[in-house]
């Protein structure tokens, strides 16, 4: 019998590493655009999981660490990494977003955004806890964010010119995941406050919505044929 949660477990770490190379194997046609740091993410972001993968799997091999202080040090740098994504991307947008409303409410988003952080910090420690409020909030705005980018192509004169534009792709990526993945972080949140297990059938839908968002940012970089402008 086919072991599904295996399959999507298994892929997640190739699909990260695939998307690394991808991103720099197609460095030089976007370095000069404000996508230039795009690659630090990926890399990132790999380096993050494989560290996680490897604890949660090898525990005997990484016995000179301890499990409560890797989680610790894994909630510190999943904090800092959604502050570094969400603001990265919100700059990324305001940038290549036309209508001035909705780069007005992207600016005013990400300093909410900033002050949510704060005083999430305030009630759950920034170190040792996950920042659900703040991750919720966040997600939120770049959910608005790449939506607004992406209303553009609706119409069908540019429906056409979505082929080669690597951050149509990114969008609908992040679309996609945060879409789905804000419900289940809401989710996974109710069922630590009342100590209950969450369903096997959300971590599978976290897995896929991942595995997903990766193939749409495979899609962006190999149907890339342009440079992008500065």
């Amino acid at each position: 019998m086919v072991d599904f949660d295996f399959i999507l477990l298994n892929s997640l770490i190739p699909m990260y590493a695939v998307t690394v190379g991808l991103a720099l194997l197609k460095y030089p046609k976007y370095y000069e655009s404000k996508l230039t740091y795009l690659p630090i993410i990926f890399i990132y972001t790999l380096l993050n999981e494989l560290l996680g993968y490897l604890i949660n799997n090898y525990q005997d091999e990484f016995s000179l660490i301890s499990i409560e202080t890797y989680r610790n040090y894994n909630w510190f740098i999943y904090n800092t990494y959604m502050l570094v994504f969400y603001l990265y991307f919100y700059y990324i947008f305001r940038f290549y977003i036309d209508e001035p409303k909705h780069k007005r409410n992207i600016y005013y988003g990400g300093i909410f955004f900033l002050v949510v952080c704060l005083i999430n910090a305030f009630v759950d420690n920034f170190s040792k806890l996950p920042q659900v409020y703040a991750y919720v909030f966040g997600g939120i705005v770049l959910v608005y964010s790449s939506l607004m980018y992406l209303k553009k192509f609706f119409t069908i004169d540019l429906l056409f010119k979505t082929k080669e534009n690597l951050l149509f792709w990114l969008s609908s990526g992040l679309f996609v995941f945060y879409a789905g993945y804000l419900p289940i972080k809401v989710i996974r949140y109710i069922h630590t406050i009342h100590e209950t297990p969450t369903p096997p059938i959300i971590r599978r839908i976290h897995w896929s919505l991942i595995i997903i968002s990766y193939l749409f940012f495979v899609i962006g970089f190999l149907r890339m044929k342009r440079r992008m402008p500065k």
